[in-house]
């Protein structure tokens, strides 16, 4: 059954242009992965720091590989420092 996920991810104050940077960056190769149908990155009108990831997987063992990937580590990596928190989840079965 096919997973939609919406991230909700955060930037500590003044480093939401680098963050947003970096998601860009990191949209093409995260579409290339097999399982992902969806990889859309949207920037909140009402909090500039504030940036929400729309995600479509073929199920969640593609999101669980997803999150193993090594490009996913390495952003990880480079965002830990603009990050407020780690990212906020809501994940629905369609």
């Amino acid at each position: 059954m096919a997973l939609l996920v919406f991230a909700i991810i955060t930037a500590r104050p003044g480093d939401g242009a680098a963050l947003k940077n970096s998601l860009h960056d990191l949209i093409p190769q995260v579409k290339a992965e097999p399982a992902c149908q969806r990889y859309e990155l949207y920037e909140s009108t009402e909090h500039p720091e504030q940036f929400i990831m729309h995600e479509l997987w073929d199920d969640e063992a593609g999101l669980q590989a997803h999150d193993k990937m090594p490009h996913m580590k390495a952003f990880g990596e480079k965002a830990k420092e603009w990050l407020a928190g780690p990212a906020v989840l809501t994940k629905v079965t369609v």
